[in-house]
C-alpha cells in the first residue's frame, strides 16, 4: 500500500487543457492503468495558477479513490491472494497441530479425502476471495446431481467453510468473512433417520 499512497500525479498540457495523469489499480489485473483527467483550461475562464493546478490534481486523484485502502484491498489483494488449494493446505496443517480443540486423526483423514476427491479438483485454483455462496451452490448442485446423501454434502460444505474461515490477518480477523446462505445454496436438509455416508 505504501508504494501507492499519496500520488501527486503528473501534470501536463494537452491541447487547450491542463491534465493530470496517475496510476490506478484495476481489479483482476496485475498491471495498473494510467488514468487521465482534465484540471482546467490553459487560458481564459477557469484557468488556474500552478499551485492551484497542483492542488486540484491531488483532489482529482483523491476523488478517484486510487490511494485508498479500500480500493487497494479490492483491486490488489484480490489479485495476489491465495487459492483455495493453498489455503486448504495451510488449514490442514493448523488442524493437525492445534492445541485448542484437537481433531482426531480419522477426522483429519476424512477432510483430506474430501479435499482430494472433489473440492480441490473443482475449486482448487479459485482465489479464496472468490469462494462464496455461488461457489458453494455450484458444488452442492453437482454433488446432489451425483446422488450424494444430504449428510455427505453437508460435510463437504463444512470443509469449504472452514478453509475460507481459516484465512485470518495478523489480528486474528477473518480476511474473507462470509454469511453463508443455505436457502440460496439450496443445501439439502439432513433426514436424521437416514444418516448414511456415500
Amino acid at each position: 500500500m505504501s508504494r501507492r499512497s499519496g500520488q501527486n500525479g503528473h501534470i501536463e498540457r494537452s491541447g487547450k487543457w491542463w491534465v493530470v495523469r496517475w496510476w490506478m489499480d484495476v481489479p483482476g489485473q496485475e498491471k495498473r492503468a494510467h488514468k487521465r483527467a482534465r484540471i482546467c483550461p490553459v487560458s481564459g475562464p477557469g484557468a488556474l495558477s500552478v499551485s492551484a493546478r497542483e492542488r486540484r490534481a491531488k483532489e482529482i486523484i483523491a476523488e478517484s479513490g486510487a490511494d485508498t485502502e479500500k480500493h487497494f484491498d479490492e483491486a490488489v489483494k484480490q489479485n495476489c491472494g491465495v487459492t483455495f488449494r493453498e489455503q486448504a493446505a495451510i488449514w490442514l496443517e493448523q488442524v493437525k497441530t492445534r492445541k485448542r480443540k484437537p481433531v482426531a486423526d480419522s477426522t483429519v483423514e476424512g477432510w483430506e479425502a474430501y479435499l482430494r476427491r472433489r473440492l480441490i479438483p473443482q475449486i482448487g485454483d479459485l482465489p479464496l476471495s472468490a469462494v462464496n455462496n455461488s461457489t458453494l451452490k455450484n458444488i452442492v448442485a453437482k454433488m446432489s446431481g451425483q446422488g450424494l446423501s444430504p449428510a455427505t454434502i453437508t460435510n463437504y460444505a463444512a470443509v469449504v467453510k472452514m478453509v475460507v474461515a481459516s484465512a485470518v490477518d495478523k489480528e486474528g480477523e477473518e480476511i474473507y468473512p462470509r454469511k453463508w446462505n443455505h436457502e440460496f445454496i439450496d443445501m439439502p436438509v439432513i433426514d436424521r433417520t437416514k444418516l448414511t455416508e456415500h
